[in-house]
């Protein structure tokens, strides 16, 4: 179920944009994988992982081309608006002493993506663009190699 990140470093070339890219990534899978030891109370916010993960795979897809991705990121912007109002509605989660909910809440910014986004009238998409600090002038600007 998680993203196979051995096979996403060796897609994707090594420049500033993507390592920005494959660290969210790698951060968001390791929130997924805690989310997995946690109790039932934290389902809704496992289930938001997942759906934030699915939008940020869609928009980082090379095999994707415009018009699929913008159509993909539609529909998963809508079910992440659903899957965001379930959350901070979840009654259950103030209660939860997990590190998992307390970090979601924390960073609310990158966790209710579709909500912080139309705060800043932004997509999802761009929200956590802007948020991993990727510019045009930064993927301009990108050089594509090898770090050392």
């Amino acid at each position: 179920m998680f993203i196979d990140l051995r096979n996403t470093l060796r897609t994707y070339k090594k420049s500033l944009v993507n390592a920005t890219c494959l660290t969210a990534v790698l951060l968001l899978t390791q929130g997924a994988q805690a989310a997995s030891n946690s109790s039932t109370a934290d389902l809704s916010l496992q289930n938001l992982e997942r759906e934030r993960a699915a939008l940020i795979q869609d928009l980082l897809s090379p095999s994707l081309d415009v018009k699929q991705r913008q159509q993909q990121l539609k529909k998963r912007q809508r079910q992440l608006t659903d899957m965001e109002r379930m959350v901070m509605r979840d009654e259950r989660l103030l209660s939860s002493p997990s590190a998992l909910v307390k970090n979601a809440f924390d960073h609310y910014e990158l966790t209710f993506l579709v909500h912080a986004g139309a705060e800043k009238k932004r997509s999802a998409a761009e929200h956590w663009l802007a948020s991993m600090n990727v510019s045009n002038d930064a993927i301009l600007g990108a050089r594509v190699g090898f770090r050392k």
